[in-house]
């Protein structure tokens, strides 16, 4: 063994005990935390990740602490439609078979001395072996854009590089069966520390040319890259280097924050447009070089006075030009979901002012369509002050005066106690726009064309919490007006909350079908606030009224696409395995050897070296071991051993001595029998980064 995988391995090495030859398995997972003498054993339970027979799922109890010898484990079935068979129903570490698919509740009881502990886990079961299950991809990539082109699937999506959620280099996922993915860098665009920082890219094939759009994250701007191939190399399509979408550039009427998330959409006739935007949802023809914006940007929601900020109070102003009898004011503000408190004024000088209306205390009434209010004053000047927002800032779509059945404030002069930009003045408040059309709409645009209709897909809700969606409208023509149908929801987070927050999709039309691909919040729904996302994709059909039918997000997923592609016997697929450190139960050792991009094994803390051991059950002829890392475009120095009895260990494949360039997996070839395989992390390319796998192969010749 050369000297720098000795000195990089020497902490980190342990014996382990030879353990009995496994059958494949259903596994599922259980974490038991520190146990005291004489205490009750506490049970934190981890994650009841899904089974897609023959699959695994684990069932671990780590024990540890004073007493730990002394604890007795029992697993049962508490519910379900087969019978569960536990392998060693009494140890802290076993596996369990089922035959039969469905929804089963398992139950561990762990007592020490006279007390005992019981919790309880649910595990959903599935018999679809042409399915390989959702997510799709390892890591965090959410905001997913996919493209078939020449028989390979690629997957362009933002990337995710730490613990914060930092958004990281740009790259790109390939595919020839749509089961087995793996990614590569690409060098575009280059922002950041690391080369990319970047979100929600989008890929289009135009001709023999490849476009990316893409936004850089915090720049909240729109920039076009072009390359001969999906993997570049990329250059910027603009010859001065510039984004075509800026808070500076020609759709700088906008609000800047608003430029992002942009999506080429190219109509039967060959024209091309852009769509994009967050809380606006815009739209724009693009030049046939695809370089600039031809004409107007034209918003699909309506236009709006928006104030400078979010401080409050901000206040709107209109001169009806002479004194009327007012009876009723419409007011429609800028998001339908939020509380907002206002009061209404009328004058005669613009000086000495009286309430027409006063709903400063209001807390509980969101806007919905508009606040109405009725009442009987006069007036020239109307003056609503805002002074509460329950959520994001004041705006208002319209502002509407009547006296009696007519319509008094269109097109009249108004002012503003302050302006955000060029687009949200205050005339946008009385002009004809009748907004908010796609009221729902908040970031995530994509346009799909089907038998004459354009249909705008996007996103709703928050995407930090279970109230993100996939929502659409219908137009016949690529700007509108669109219209909702009754039910537009096409994704939503379902019941037992195994999808949470899906959203921010593309669609793939292959073969004359149609699948959806999107990303849900990370199992177990934890880490970064909220933002860590993974790709996931399930089958979208059309009604026979051309609506779009609501997708049941699926952990199974859609399973392979084109003939797939064998990849040979891993032998490490639900074996036992042991590591240096653990987060907690949801992030067991044995998580990655389950085949399962939803789970995977993470070290305690972000110290180095960090080891995870898997014992074969049997000796392997090993030609190939593949490692999918936390955070695949990051790379890792490790080192991979194997031994035939854990004890005596040789060097299988050593990338110690530098980080080698990011891949995934990573793939090591050799030749060797083995019984037990070892790998050990040395240091992460960002060394916030604490070691993680979610899947460790290990494959015969």
């Amino acid at each position: 063994m050369p000297d720098r995988a000795t000195t990089a391995l020497r902490n980190s090495r342990h014996d382990m005990k030879h353990l009995a030859r496994l059958k494949r398995k259903v596994f599922l997972s259980l974490f038991l935390t520190a146990v005291v003498a004489n205490a009750a054993p506490r049970i934190s339970m981890g994650l009841g990740y899904y089974a897609v027979l023959p699959n695994k799922l684990l069932l671990t109890s780590i024990v540890t602490g004073e007493g730990t010898n002394s604890v007795d484990c029992l697993w049962t079935k508490q519910s379900g439609p087969g019978e569960i068979v536990f392998e060693r129903p009494r140890a802290a570490i076993t596996w369990a078979t089922a035959a039969v698919p469905g929804k089963y509740v398992l139950k561990l009881r762990a007592t020490h001395g006279d007390e005992t502990t019981e919790a309880t886990t649910t595990v959903n079961v599935y018999d679809i072996p042409d399915r390989f299950g959702n997510p799709i991809l390892p890591g965090m990539f959410p905001d997913p854009h996919i493209l078939c082109d020449q028989d390979t699937f690629y997957i362009f999506a933002t990337s995710m590089e730490n613990e914060a959620g930092a958004y990281g280099r740009a790259s790109v996922w390939m595919s020839k069966d749509f089961v087995n993915w793996e990614m590569r860098l690409t060098d575009w665009p280059v922002f950041g520390k690391f080369g990319g920082d970047i979100w929600a890219p989008d890929i289009l094939k135009r001709g023999n040319r490849y476009y990316q759009f893409i936004t850089r994250s915090g720049g909240y701007d729109t920039w076009i890259a072009v390359a001969d191939h999906p993997l570049g190399p990329w250059k910027n399509l603009r010859e001065d280097n510039t984004p075509i979408v800026s808070g500076g550039g020609k759709a700088g009427r906008i609000v800047a924050a608003y430029n992002m998330d942009s999506q080429p959409f190219i109509d039967d006739d060959g024209q091309a447009y852009m769509y994009w935007g967050w809380s606006e949802a815009m739209a724009a023809r693009l030049t046939p070089d695809l370089k600039n914006i031809d004409g107007e940007v034209h918003f699909l929601k309506g236009t709006k006075w928006l104030p400078k900020g979010g401080d409050l109070p901000q206040s709107l102003t209109v001169d009806l030009g002479e004194s009327m009898q007012i009876t009723r004011i419409v007011t429609c503000p800028e998001f339908r979901h939020v509380e907002y408190g206002y009061r209404i004024e009328l004058s005669e000088d613009g000086q000495s002012w009286k309430t027409f209306a006063d709903r400063s205390t209001n807390r509980t009434e969101k806007a919905g369509e508009g606040y109405v209010d009725q009442g009987e004053g006069r007036g020239r000047q109307v003056r609503i002050s805002m002074n509460y927002c329950s959520g994001n800032w004041a705006g208002l779509y319209s502002f509407d005066v009547f006296s009696g059945s007519e319509l008094v404030s269109r097109g009249k002069p108004a002012t503003a106690s302050s302006i955000r930009g060029e687009g949200s003045e205050p005339g946008n408040a009385v002009d004809a726009s009748n907004g908010p059309q796609l009221a729902d709409f908040v970031e995530g645009s994509y346009m799909i064309k089907r038998d004459g209709t354009y249909y705008l897909l996007y996103s709703s809700g928050a995407l930090h919490d279970g109230s993100y969606s996939v929502h659409y409208a219908t137009a016949k023509h690529p700007f509108g007006p669109f219209t909702a149908p009754v039910n537009n929801v096409v994704l939503k987070s379902n019941g037992d909350l195994t999808t949470k927050g899906p959203g921010h999709n593309s669609v793939l039309k292959f073969k004359n079908d149609y699948y959806i691909v999107y990303h849900q919040h990370n199992q177990p729904h934890e880490g970064a606030k909220g933002v860590f996302r993974q790709t996931c994709a399930d089958r979208m059909e059309f009604g026979a009224d051309g609506t779009i039918k609501q997708v049941v997000p699926t952990q199974t997923g859609v399973g392979a696409l084109l003939p797939l592609v064998q990849q040979g016997n891993d032998v490490a697929r639900g074996k036992y395995a042991s590591a240096t450190s653990v987060r907690s139960g949801n992030y067991a050792a044995e998580y990655a050897l389950d085949h399962n991009n939803a789970s995977l094994w993470s070290a305690a803390t972000n110290t180095y070296p960090q080891s995870l051991t898997v014992d074969l059950g049997g000796t392997f002829e090993v030609g190939r071991i593949e490692t999918s890392f936390e955070y695949p475009t990051l790379a890792y120095k490790y080192a991979i051993e194997t031994s035939l009895d854990g004890k005596a260990w040789s060097l299988f494949a050593d990338q110690t001595a530098e980080f080698p360039i990011a891949v995934c997996p990573q793939q090591d070839t050799g030749q060797v029998k083995a019984g037990f395989v070892r790998i050990t992390i040395t240091g992460c390319q960002r060394p916030e980064n604490g070691a993680g796998i979610y899947n460790l192969k290990v494959f015969q010749p």
